[in-house]
């Protein structure tokens, strides 16, 4: 085997254990971090580059100090297809594992849908704002790079469909659309290259930040706090980093 495709089974199976930890964690019932006692200061224990990392998530977006986002970097949303899912908590969110999701293409390459979750305030802050709540719609290439979309939420009136959905699919499986998630308006988002913002922390991870943000009713934040409340990890450094807009 030659050092390039050392090199690429190497970083491919990197990858890939990260993503595995961040759909399983706490699976096995052995918290090795958490939110509280474990919490996100500590998390350099549970994986290095969560302390030493420089393209680490999530970040406060600063509106005016945004690019005009590279042709190269515009993704393409082919979310919409009905698949059955299995709702789990699984420790540290409540998560949706999707058998045959959904998929977003970038630059060629396809990432298909593996999992959403949801966090009790968003991780991700836009001009100093939290919102309500977030969630993370985590994608894999064949390759084993991960792209995010992170969809954000703010209280409203009106309960919302699929957040409803999930509430009372706890521990179930059902039929769900991922694309019930995004904005009507999902050709209008940020992107930046980050990280995961659980332990093992891993980076080369692209990030896209819907722009148009969700409503849930009171009662639906109200009752995905019941679960977690204070699970997001605080913003971090950006170090230089590029934050593009569409």
């Amino acid at each position: 085997m030659n050092k390039f495709f050392l090199a690429l089974s190497v970083a491919t199976f990197l990858v890939t254990t990260a993503v595995y930890a961040e759909e399983h964690h706490g699976a096995s019932g052995e918290v090795h971090w958490n939110y509280d006692e474990h919490g996100p200061a500590h998390w350099g224990e549970f994986g290095e580059t969560c302390q030493l990392g420089q393209a680490q998530s999530p970040i406060n977006i600063l509106t005016k100090q945004t690019s005009s986002i590279d042709k190269n970097n515009i993704i393409a949303l082919n979310e919409s297809i009905t698949s059955s899912a299995s709702v789990i908590d699984n420790g540290h969110a409540l998560q949706v594992n999707v058998e045959n999701g959904g998929m977003v293409t970038l630059d060629g390459v396809d990432y298909k849908l593996a999992q959403f979750h949801f966090h009790g305030k968003s991780e991700e802050q836009i001009d100093g704002k939290q919102y309500d709540a977030v969630a993370h719609m985590v994608h894999k290439s064949a390759f084993g790079s991960l792209l995010v979309v992170a969809v954000l939420f703010e209280e409203g009136k009106a309960p919302n469909k699929i957040v409803q959905k999930v509430l009372d699919s706890v521990g179930k499986s059902t039929q769900m659309n991922p694309a019930d998630l995004l904005p009507k308006n999902s050709n209008s988002y940020f992107h930046f290259m980050g990280s995961l913002t659980t332990p093992p922390c891993s980076e080369k991870v692209n990030w896209y930040v819907m722009k148009e943000v969700q409503s849930a009713s009171k009662e639906q934040i109200a009752a995905l706090r019941k679960f977690y409340d204070h699970n997001y990890r605080p913003v971090q450094p950006l170090n230089g980093r590029i934050v593009e807009s569409k």
